[in-house]
């Protein structure tokens, strides 16, 4: 959810935006640890405080969710970030504080072994999550396994995000989390790095976070399906037991994680597994290649499973629902490019003392702003008070400003930036009689020579407005679209977008955009076509 801050210091009033780089940026954090056998462990509901310079009042804090990621806008500007709870992980100690630069349109911050304080502790305190019992398979039994179930595990795309989901009928039916896809206009099932398709929604039990959505599975003729345990599946599993799982699809690599049973309920299996973010929603395996349940964020502890139980009657409910009918055809929807954009190449903007013209990346459209940002734009955002600073530096100690060397955090940050145009829209809000939005977001479209652009995907996300108490005081919706690098050309001639709001969801507001901001979005991403050209067709003879 994003939480929008009402003060002085805000990109854009009731009337009127502003430069990007007084807006809030959008800071995501993630605290996950590995563990000795290079596991991933999440960390929920950790709480990390971050104080900007010169604030006297109390710290920001931001408290992960399940998957051990916490999301909001802060004001850009340089904070001291604290995370000081122990978290005890293999025989130590892990805790975090240190500083660090907000600037850009969106930042991520990673809490992890590199970069937090680690102190040893005594071999009896060492984290009950590292004594795994096992009840049979050794290694070579999971690594067939894998090579016989990676196939069943999916991803799962929608508006409000992304997850895990599984193959359970030949006929293209996938189980997934209900809060995933529920209420989502968009959704879409992707098998690799390049084939995604759409999918649409069946059957789901909202209290229990289970849904099965339908592709067309001729768009995934490797599928498997995921066999569930029979009836009074419960009875199969004891505490101890080991089970493992497949997930983290649409990153690209499928990977497997391990663990035990550590408890059974009626309406619940609790696990030591990892759940890694973008698994939720995937299958827990027995070490005999059986689904016992379906993994989810929304129960009340971690790694908690809804049993097969609860699964098979949606899964059941929704074979019946698609007789007679046709799943939606298997048309091959853009995907995220599998390389990153090269790093050298936004290194190198960083040289430069002049600033970045954001002019041509900005524009007003009715009641809402709309911002296009590239890679390079978003990279020179993030760090251009930094090298302020850092130039700064230089001058006072009698060095050339114009040579200053980057500090390392921000050299080795641009190896994490996506080769993706992002267009964000986000309601204007007023404050003349009652602070409030004057308007949200539904979806909106990219228009080239007046044909609709695809996108890869059509963000949908909540938004809060609140006061300078700290009171919510509305609440509403904006927009996050990503498009493919050459998406957006110069030959489109005509570009335009068009929004549709709450306040109207048919007649949508159109913004022309100007051929400069077309040029120079090209421009941007002109090192990333260099280093990864598109292969010329082959002709048929």
């Amino acid at each position: 959810m994003f939480v929008y801050l009402l003060m002085a210091s805000l990109l854009f009033g009731a009337n009127s935006g502003g430069e990007p780089q007084t807006a809030p940026v959008n800071v995501k954090v993630r605290v996950v640890l590995v563990d000795k056998d290079l596991n991933q462990k999440p960390v929920p509901f950790y709480v990390i405080d971050l104080r900007p310079d010169g604030a006297a009042n109390a710290p920001i804090a931001l408290k992960t969710d399940l998957d051990g990621k916490a999301e909001k806008p802060l004001a850009p500007g340089h904070y001291a970030i604290s995370a000081l709870k122990p978290i005890e992980l293999g025989g130590k100690r892990y805790t975090w504080n240190f500083e660090i630069q907000i600037a850009g349109a969106e930042q991520s911050i990673n809490l992890t072994n590199d970069n937090a304080k680690i102190e040893d502790l005594a071999a009896s305190a060492s984290s009950p999550g590292e004594k795994k019992t096992s009840s049979g398979g050794g290694d070579g039994d999971l690594t067939a396994l894998f090579d016989k179930l990676r196939n069943s595990v999916v991803a799962v795309h929608s508006e409000f995000g992304s997850g895990s989901g599984f193959l359970v009928d030949a006929r293209g039916l996938v189980v997934t989390n209900n809060h995933v896809v529920n209420s989502s206009s968009y959704l879409a099932v992707q098998f690799d790095d390049k084939h995604k398709v759409p999918a649409r929604l069946i059957a789901s039990n909202s209290d229990k976070d289970v849904a099965v959505i339908w592709f067309d599975p001729a768009a995934f003729r490797e599928g498997v399906v995921a066999p569930l345990l029979v009836n009074d599946a419960a009875s199969h599993l004891v505490v101890g037991q080991r089970v493992f799982t497949i997930g983290n699809p649409f990153d690209r690599e499928k990977a497997l994680t391990t663990g035990v049973v550590s408890k059974i309920d009626k309406d619940a299996i609790n696990s030591d597994i990892n759940i890694n973010p973008g698994n939720s929603g995937g299958p827990l395996f027995t070490l005999d290649g059986q689904v016992a349940g379906i993994t989810t964020s929304l129960l009340r502890n971690l790694a908690s499973i809804v049993p097969v139980e609860i699964v098979r009657p949606v899964v059941e409910q929704a074979k019946k629902d698609i007789v007679g009918s046709t799943p939606p055809a298997p048309l091959p929807l853009p995907v995220e490019p599998a390389d990153m954009f090269p790093a050298d190449a936004l290194r190198q903007l960083l040289v430069q003392e002049k600033t970045v013209d954001i002019k041509p990346y900005e524009y007003d459209a009715g009641e809402f702003r709309v911002w296009f940002t590239t890679p390079p734009v978003n990279y020179v955002l993030r760090h251009e008070q930094e090298m302020a600073t850092t130039r700064k530096a230089a001058k006072r100690s009698g060095g050339d400003s114009a040579n200053v060397k980057p500090p390392a955090s921000v050299l080795e940050d641009a190896q994490d930036y996506r080769p993706v145009l992002l267009i964000r829209v986000r309601p204007k809000f007023g404050v003349l009689f009652k602070v409030r939005f004057k308007n949200g977001f539904v979806r909106m479209r990219l228009l080239c020579n007046g044909k609709e652009l695809t996108p890869i995907l059509p963000g949908r996300a909540e938004f809060d407005l609140y006061d300078q108490r700290g009171r919510k005081v509305d609440t509403t919706f904006q927009g996050a679209y990503e498009y493919a690098p050459d998406a957006l050309t110069p030959a489109c001639g005509n570009v335009s977008v068009e929004i549709y709001s709450e306040k109207d969801s048919t007649t949508p507001v159109s913004r022309s955009i100007d051929a400069t901001t077309v040029q120079r979005v090209w421009e941007d991403f002109e090192p990333f076509r260099q280093a990864f050209p598109t292969p010329a067709p082959v002709a048929k003879p």
